[in-house]
């Protein structure tokens, strides 16, 4: 059977389209399928990208809140004794001595102790509670209740509260002197500003010898003076 010229053409024109569809069948359309599981990855990497610069930016902001936690711990510090300088009873008399002399006591005993942990508590006063069936049927509406409860939320807040552990050294003595020097020296540990603290006081005599036309006016006064250091934060490293 022969074709004319035009179903040749028509025939030709066919196969012409049979071989494009099957080339994007064979070729293109594989690639089709390629490109959309890159465009999968690329969405999955753009996202990863997206989480690493967010974490990224967070970062610089730590870093300045970590910065500014270590200097806030070390102001903290500077309300504390360094723990160098009276870590041995020879550095913590050398450094109490010195008030001493300037004060001019005549120090006759010494019970000094080497440092330690201590649990530094929560100073708080609590209010007392005072009930009774009056206070109860007085109370119809429940405010005096809720007003004691409100005068006693700071302490109990600070009762619940975790004490901490400090380091402690502790310089006892006795020593002789008049009461302006015995004044002079408790005015000093106050006016250091740092965790010295006087924890208890007696003297022997309180008239300071009024009574004894022999009394060169001084007396014995037994002091303990606990000097209170902590442990300073290492510098972090943040870079």
């Amino acid at each position: 059977m022969k074709l004319n010229y035009r179903e040749r053409m028509i025939l030709l024109g066919v196969i012409a389209v049979a071989i494009i569809l099957l080339g994007i069948f064979a070729l293109i359309r594989p690639k089709i399928n390629d490109i959309k599981s890159d465009n999968a990855k690329l969405d999955e990497v753009k996202a990863q990208w997206s989480e690493i610069e967010t974490k990224i930016n967070e970062i610089e902001p730590l870093q300045k809140s970590i910065k500014d936690t270590y200097s806030d711990s070390i102001k903290i510090c500077g309300n504390f004794v360094e723990k160098e300088k009276v870590d041995s009873t020879t550095k913590l008399d050398k450094m109490m001595q010195a008030y001493i002399d300037e004060c001019n006591l005549e120090i006759q005993t010494l019970d000094l102790a080497e440092q330690s942990i201590s649990q530094l508590n929560y100073y708080y006063y609590t209010p007392p509670v005072l009930t009774s069936t009056m206070f109860d049927a007085a109370d119809v509406n429940g405010n005096f209740a809720a007003e004691r409860a409100l005068e006693r939320a700071e302490s109990t807040a600070l009762s619940e509260r975790t004490a901490e552990s400090v380091i402690v050294a502790r310089y006892g003595f006795t020593a002789k002197g008049n009461k302006e020097d015995i004044w002079s020296f408790m005015e000093k540990i106050d006016s250091l500003k740092t965790a010295v603290l006087i924890e208890s006081v007696n003297i022997d005599d309180y008239t300071f010898g009024e009574d004894d036309p022999a009394s060169d006016g001084r007396a014995v006064v037994t002091m303990i003076v606990d000097v209170y250091s902590v442990f300073e934060m290492d510098e972090p490293v943040v870079e």
